[in-house]
């Protein structure tokens, strides 16, 4: 089940009815006390319809989690332009449209991210990715980028860590670390520049 908190403003908390929605109403009913910001309405609309959208979002994502995120927007959506929507009966349409809305824009994001991600890894990969044949100068190899690791300023090595280790996406960076998800890139992208800086210098 999908659960909101929508903050309202003033104006919709002076002007919302006392009234609740009956469990029984029909769906046009339903977005009719929306639109009037009717007690219980938005929860009861999310039950009877969150599961086709679910599978919809499902079918677009391949993926549960950025599925119920998709729905946890496309609700949010439909709380802040029900207004906007002139014919009830035209809800289901408009609410997958929505739905399928927040999907792509989930998977821009996502596209957009892993691109800035590769683009910031370059210099990166290029100092990992030419192994020594030598077991011995792998072991030390190993070992320099252990000490550099280990060297780096804690907030250098927990955001490099849960990005190359826990492979954690911009957006459950900046939940686990309180922050902007721009912070999240700028804060990763000076810390890997630091371990390729001090990298290089143990080398020579």
């Amino acid at each position: 089940m999908i659960t909101l908190t929508l903050p309202m403003t003033a104006t919709e908390q002076i002007s919302q009815p006392v009234s609740s929605v009956s469990c029984s109403a029909r769906l046009e009913e339903l977005v009719l006390a929306l639109q009037e910001r009717r007690e219980g309405a938005l929860e009861i609309l999310i039950t009877r319809t969150e599961k086709p959208c679910f599978h919809l979002a499902l079918s677009i994502l391949k993926d549960r989690d950025l599925s119920h995120d998709a729905l946890q927007e496309a609700y949010f959506v439909v709380y802040r332009r029900i207004g906007q929507l002139k014919e009830p009966a035209a809800f289901k349409s408009w609410l997958f449209r929505i739905v399928s809305r927040c999907c792509h824009d989930i998977i821009r994001k996502r596209s957009r991210e892993i691109e800035t991600d590769l683009e910031e890894r370059d210099d990166l990969v290029a100092e990992m990715s030419d192994q020594p044949s030598d077991p011995g100068q792998l072991v030390t190899r190993q070992e320099q980028l252990r000490s550099v690791f280990r060297k780096l300023p804690e907030i250098d090595r927990e955001t490099i860590a849960l990005r190359e280790v826990a492979h954690l996406s911009y957006e459950e960076m900046s939940n686990v670390l309180s922050i902007p998800i721009g912070t999240v890139r700028s804060r990763l992208a000076k810390a890997r520049q630091r371990f390729i800086k001090a990298y290089r210098k143990e080398q020579n």
